[in-house]
């Protein structure tokens, strides 16, 4: 529960996630219990509300709660009315690469790969299938809580290189290299950041690495390849492991908002029969740079590689 009783959450796992009950998302309710809302989403980290039969319109502002929305920066993935959104579909859209009907498979945070990441973000469940096409969450934040501590005193000194779409084999079908052509490529150079981050709302800390293949992670920053690969896949076996992981199973007209400071997502429609159509609208919205643990790691920059 929340400061304002009229937002009432009713937690869906051990660690996090709760779904809102009996709040629906219209324009007046968006301006009179924002701050409520929000309040519950640092709580719970991923919020769920029902039934949302709310127009692109509605949806873009619900996104204004959770900071200033963000043009994502493929253009064909742009909502033709509503800039700030995107259309994910697994069905051939006109002028997508077919790749793109899987997007957001794998575990990542979005925009990672910026200097500075992206802070919430939102679907909007248009069309959903009556099975499959599921979303899994994994919470950071617990799993390095869960840590002991002599690990979490060395884990706070490192940093990791990021970079959009990177991947060590540029023809897997879901490193998805081939979205963007050169001028994007320009737009999104490495960047570093710290391995571990502060919630700038909360002050809890929390593993912020992605897998290499799709989330956009080059390498821990000084580290050997091999040390630094061993290293990437033993967090997010952890971070991924059951104690963390809850699966949304998406009914029409979902809203669910989740915190990309310290949660991690995977979508699975690469395993869903595109027969069965999946239709959602996608908003995030612009953050903070990542703050460290450690003063002396230093804030989100550029790549000297870059």
């Amino acid at each position: 529960m929340a400061a304002d009783s009229t937002v009432i959450a009713t937690r869906l796992s051990k660690t996090f996630v709760a779904e809102v009950k009996e709040l629906p998302l219209t324009p007046e309710v968006i301006e009179e219990q924002g701050r409520a809302i929000y309040e519950t989403y640092l709580e719970h980290k991923v919020l769920v509300f029902r039934s949302q039969d709310i127009a692109a319109s509605t949806f873009a502002k619900f996104g204004t709660i959770f900071g200033r929305p963000e043009e994502h920066h493929v253009l064909k993935l742009r909502h033709p009315e509503e800039p700030t959104l995107t259309l994910l579909s697994n069905q051939n859209e006109p002028g997508r690469n077919k790749e793109m009907k899987t997007s957001g498979q794998g575990w990542h945070s979005d925009y990672s790969y910026k200097l500075v990441p992206g802070s919430a973000t939102m679907l909007h469940g248009l069309e959903i299938p009556a099975d499959g096409g599921d979303t899994l969450f994994a919470d950071a934040e617990a799993a390095f809580d869960a840590l002991p501590e002599e690990r979490k005193a060395y884990l706070r000194t490192l940093r990791v290189r990021h970079q959009y779409r990177w991947s060590p084999d540029r023809e897997d079908p879901w490193a998805r290299w081939k979205y963007i052509g050169p001028e994007e490529r320009k737009q999104t150079p490495e960047i570093t950041h710290p391995l571990v981050r502060r919630h700038p709302d909360t002050g809890r800390e929390s593993l912020f690495i992605q897998p290499r293949i799709i989330g956009s992670v080059v390498a821990i920053d000084g580290m050997e390849e091999a040390e630094s690969t061993a290293l990437i896949e033993e967090l997010i076996a952890h971070i991924t492991s059951a104690p963390y992981v809850y699966r949304h199973k998406w009914s029409p007209l979902d809203v669910v908002v989740w915190d990309n400071r310290c949660v991690l997502h995977s979508a699975t429609t690469k395993d869903l029969d595109e027969r069965h159509v999946r239709r959602l609208l996608r908003l995030t919205t612009h953050g903070q740079p990542v703050t460290p643990s450690l003063p002396e790691v230093g804030h989100s920059r550029l790549s000297p590689r870059a």
